[in-house]
């Protein structure tokens, strides 16, 4: 190769490096740029929170069933931001206290950003309390703690008594992250199990064997043995109420009014908001 190829190589060779050297603090300096755009994260004192009419729970109205709450979180603030993942949730009234757990962060969150005037959600999901008073409580207030702060803000609680769920292992008591959808017909986070009425099939005496359950399909044969403890009883001309022991459990068993027919149902006192329910 001549020497005035060489040259020639060289040449172009340097301007590519020079090129590549003036393009770099650019790109790092939109990248700087991007980061320095991106919305803070939204402080308590610009959200207004309230509640709305999309959860399944009505006002002073318990059913004993797993219900849903809907709070909307808007930003009344004058600049953008975003919320991502799940607030943290208290229900208080005077000493009684109840924290929601958060549901599973299985997917992961995603962020949600909030331009003035804009709102997202989350959703709560609660066992209504409606037989026994020794399970539950009623709240006088949710305290409601947004993603990413500390601060709080304060919501008046109107859905009725609350089951305490805090000490069981799967509770019926927990809050979605915001912006997430949620099957406020069954209380189920969209995507995921969760709590709910499980048909075990039919039972002693013909019965129907419904489970009111966190653990799905899995709840049915202690479901049965409920089921057959509690018929057993009734056969000995034991009246209502009636508690059955299965697998070191006790449950409380009595009769129940439906919006139609009567049906028995017992009531699991060592997990709470766990019920099994004969219908005919």
């Amino acid at each position: 190769m001549s020497s005035h190829g060489r040259t020639r190589r060289i040449t172009r060779t340097a301007a590519l490096v020079a090129a590549a050297a003036i393009a770099a603090p650019a790109g790092l300096l939109a990248a700087a740029g991007n980061a320095s755009a991106a919305a803070p994260t939204c402080r308590t004192d610009q959200l207004k929170a309230s509640w709305t009419d999309k959860g399944t729970a009505k006002s002073g109205a318990p059913t004993g069933e797993q219900e849903t709450a809907v709070v909307e979180l808007k930003n009344s603030g004058s600049e953008t931001c975003t919320l991502k993942g799940q607030p943290g949730v208290s229900l208080t009234e005077g000493r009684n206290s109840e924290t929601l757990r958060n549901s599973s962060d299985k997917p992961e969150p995603k962020p949600v950003s909030l331009d003035p005037g804009k709102s997202t959600t989350f959703t709560l999901v609660f066992l209504s309390e409606k037989d026994e008073p020794r399970q539950g409580f009623t709240p006088k207030t949710a305290v409601v703690t947004p993603p990413g702060n500390k601060d709080t803000v304060d919501l008046p609680w109107k859905w009725g008594p609350v089951t305490k769920q805090e000490s069981a292992t799967h509770p019926g008591n927990w809050v979605g992250p915001v912006g997430a959808s949620v099957d406020v017909s069954s209380g189920k986070e969209a995507g995921k199990s969760g709590p709910g009425k499980v048909d075990c099939g039919s039972g002693r005496h013909g019965l129907s064997v419904r489970a009111v359950t966190t653990h799905g399909k899995g709840a049915c044969p202690t479901a049965h043995k409920v089921a057959d403890a509690y018929g057993k009883a009734l056969d000995a001309k034991k009246k209502p109420p009636v508690t059955v022991t299965v697998n070191g459990a006790a449950w409380k068993c009595d009769e129940k009014q439906g919006k139609v027919n009567p049906y028995q149902e017992c009531v699991s006192t060592k997990e709470r908001g766990e019920k099994v329910q004969l219908l005919s």
